[in-house]
């Protein structure tokens, strides 16, 4: 991608292209024009702006909810970009595409785009809405069967694995940034990661898939040593009897004290 397309591109799911043509929804402004409500307290940096509104859209199916992210001057410098800067949104869009190519379950992106002109420099990403989940925190495992608990432990850390598999970390692995929806006909979880904008290619090291690990493991709440352990078992997919499984155990070990499971 050029950098004229860094600075001006846009995007729009193949599948929804028709009907947010036909909502006339092609725009940044497009967007701001619906009746939306601001989810949280708005960000700043400096003279920039983000903030995150959901509202309705007609899809094929009926009503979908839509979560808008605006970013306004909200922008990260690089070496690339050392003077203007470039909108956050971008890097969350592009981490977004990565994964969603590459089979990694995500927040599903409808529209993207990004606009600098007269030193402003603009970003937008919609999202449609996780209809059905609940971010991991939310769960309540108490009132979980075991069978339930043991299925969610299971899923997320196969997710994990697949993100990290594809070459990817997350980078800011908290238990709110994984949406989960039980399915009564498969018994499992689908799980799916939201907030990527610092997502990364790992580049086969394993630093940064431990970070995720230990950042998940000690954010996660209700979770007992023997659940860590069987999530590092499922993430490995393999006993921990091997060199590897050892070597995870064992930093794992000294960061949680799972020793005392």
């Amino acid at each position: 991608m050029n950098k004229q397309m860094e600075l001006n591109g846009s995007y729009m799911h193949p599948h929804w292209r028709l009907t947010l043509d036909g909502l006339g929804l092609n725009t940044i402004a497009d967007w701001l024009a619906l009746d939306r409500k601001l989810v949280d307290e708005p960000n700043q940096r400096g003279s920039g702006i983000s903030q995150v509104f959901q509202a309705s859209v007609e899809g094929e199916e009926g009503p979908a909810t839509v979560f808008i992210k605006h970013q306004r001057n909200y922008v990260r410098r690089s070496v690339r970009h050392p003077i203007t800067g470039q909108a956050t949104l971008y890097q969350e869009y592009k981490a977004l595409m990565r994964c969603w190519q590459a089979g990694v379950p995500v927040a599903e992106p409808l529209f993207f785009a990004v606009n600098s002109q007269s030193g402003n420099n603009e970003a937008m990403l919609v999202s449609l809405n996780l209809s059905g989940f609940q971010s991991l925190d939310q769960v309540d495992l108490e009132t979980l069967p075991p069978a339930r608990r043991f299925a969610l432990i299971h899923d997320v850390a196969a997710v994990v694995r697949l993100l990290h598999e594809r070459g990817l970390v997350h980078q800011n692995l908290y238990p709110k940034h994984i949406f989960v929806a039980w399915s009564e006909s498969q018994q499992r979880y689908d799980a799916r990661f939201i907030d990527m904008e610092r997502c990364r290619p790992h580049l086969g090291r394993w630093q940064p898939r431990l970070r995720d690990l230990e950042t998940l493991a000690r954010r996660a709440k209700g979770f007992s040593a023997r659940d860590r352990v069987r999530f590092l078992r499922a993430y490995l997919a393999r006993p921990l009897a091997d060199s590897e499984g050892r070597s995870l155990m064992a930093r794992m070990e000294r960061k949680f004290k799972l020793r005392s499971a």
